[in-house]
């Protein structure tokens, strides 16, 4: 790049023109121009003109002070696009730093992330590794039952087989049973017509026990009142009439706590019969002896 600016300008040369600027030959003048020519070199030589090389220097100078500023101008320019660019690389950089910060963040995120779903993977494969093995327990267990059910089903077979070898005997059995059962039902049948009869009897007892009661009342009175010949004679028929429809009486089958209670309760009504008819006896013979 060119600095004309700080160009050197002592080592400019001279423009005045010198004799050694002069041809070291001079033309042979003309063979008619020597005689005049012989005058005028007497004559002293003219100074020449240093205006124009003046103006040169001056136009020079101009045309140097204009490059000077232009590169004056350039040079500002060049150092302001030189600030501008490095404030866009300022900026750049604070954004590629930010990109990358943002970038390192999101790989250790994803590191993050893929170390955690690592764990997570090796956990679950851990887990599919407890189940399995405890599938396969569960499995062994299963095998150690299946043995064990195949057994006991042959041992169910063995005894269906057994009981099926029984139901043969069990079958005349229940056939006997049977037949026993019906000969029970009859005799139920029995036992139930007997219960009934039993029933109506100590009803029938028990108005006999209110005919003697009552008849104990009356014998109290006569032995009370002394002369009732007819009354006394009037209990002794009463008396008979109950004695014959106690020993008449249909008796019953001597099975069962229930005819035993009906044997005592007539032996205990004839007993109290025979008390009454002793009592109107000894009536009878205290009115016969007044």
């Amino acid at each position: 790049m060119r600095n004309d600016a700080h160009d050197d300008f002592d080592d400019v040369p001279s423009l005045t023109p010198d004799r050694r600027d002069d041809d070291d030959f001079e033309s042979e003048p003309q063979p008619y121009a020597r005689a005049a020519a012989a005058p005028r070199a007497a004559k002293a030589p003219r100074a020449a003109s240093t205006g124009p090389l003046w103006a040169l220097v001056g136009a020079l100078s101009i045309a140097l002070a204009g490059l000077g500023w232009w590169s004056f101008q350039q040079i500002s320019l060049m150092e302001q696009q030189l600030v501008a660019t490095q404030e866009s690389f300022a900026r750049i950089s604070e954004e590629a730093a930010g990109r990358i910060q943002d970038i390192s963040g999101k790989v250790v995120a994803a590191e993050s992330t893929s170390t955690s779903g690592s764990e997570a993977l090796k956990l679950q494969v851990r887990q599919l590794e407890n189940k399995l093995n405890e599938l396969s327990k569960q499995q062994q267990a299963a095998g150690g039952q299946q043995s064990g059910q195949d057994k006991r089903i042959e041992q169910l077979v063995a005894d269906l087989k057994t009981a099926q070898g029984d139901a043969g005997k069990y079958g005349d059995s229940l056939k006997s049973l049977g037949s026993g059962q019906d000969a029970l039902k009859s005799e139920l049948a029995n036992l139930k017509t007997e219960l009934a009869s039993l029933k109506s009897s100590q009803g029938d007892a028990g108005k006999l026990a209110t005919q003697i009661k009552s008849l104990s009342g009356e014998v109290e009175a006569l032995k009370k009142a002394g002369n009732s010949n007819a009354a006394v004679e009037r209990l002794e028929q009463d008396m008979l009439v109950l004695k014959s429809e106690i020993d008449n009486r249909p008796a019953a089958s001597n099975s069962g706590s229930s005819t035993a209670e009906f044997d005592a309760y007539r032996a205990q009504t004839t007993r109290s019969i025979n008390t009454l008819q002793a009592q109107i006896q000894n009536l009878q013979q205290q009115i016969d002896a007044r």
